[in-house]
């Protein structure tokens, strides 16, 4: 694994360096929440108290990092725990909105098209158990690998791999749909 360049920016705030939580939140924040937003299920009060609470366990406990993943990786691991013990405050279930670009010369019906196979691809995603949704969203939309997503969620990477294996199964009908040619597109004749 290359060096982290997080890993700097930690020993900082371990030595309390507020301007380095400061850059540390800056990098990750957004991150963060985004998934702490998915595992509150659309819930933004609870993902900012999420959210502040892990930044709070980020402050106190960077020292306690043994540089054993990412830092990314550790902060993800932060705020799966921390939400898993606030998750009574959830209500409904989020997901990144897929927005297509609209230029000049796309057709306006592919368009809303393509929409709608997000949106339902999207529905599918949030329909799955807790476990396989989680795996998901930390693969495909955090980008990280197995192992790493196996030390957020503190279970084997074979675990990983067959609630990714078991995701994929489910969403295959909906999947498929989507990859099918647009209806009046050089695709589809």
């Amino acid at each position: 694994m290359p060096p982290d360049p997080d890993h700097a920016l930690l020993q900082a705030v371990a030595a309390g360096d507020e301007r380095a939580i400061e850059r540390l939140y800056a990098r990750h924040g957004g991150a963060i929440f985004a998934f702490v937003l998915d595992l509150c299920r659309s819930d933004r009060a609870a993902a900012e108290d999420v959210l502040q609470d892990v930044m709070l366990a980020v402050w106190r406990g960077a020292a306690a990092f043994r540089a054993e993943s990412r830092v990314r990786t550790w902060l993800l691991a932060i705020a799966y725990r921390t939400a898993l013990r606030d998750r009574p405050r959830a209500t409904v279930v989020p997901f990144p909105t897929v927005h297509p670009r609209l230029t000049a010369d796309t057709d306006v019906a592919a368009a809303a098209e393509r929409r709608i196979r997000a949106a339902a691809v999207r529905r599918a995603i949030d329909d799955l158990p807790d476990a396989l949704r989680t795996t998901v969203t930390l693969t495909f939309f955090h980008g990280l690998p197995d192992s790493e997503v196996a030390a957020v969620l503190d279970i084997p990477v074979g675990t990983v791999k067959s609630r990714l294996h078991r995701a994929r199964a489910l969403l295959r009908p909906v999947l498929s749909e989507a990859d099918r040619p647009l209806e009046g597109s050089a695709d589809g004749l």
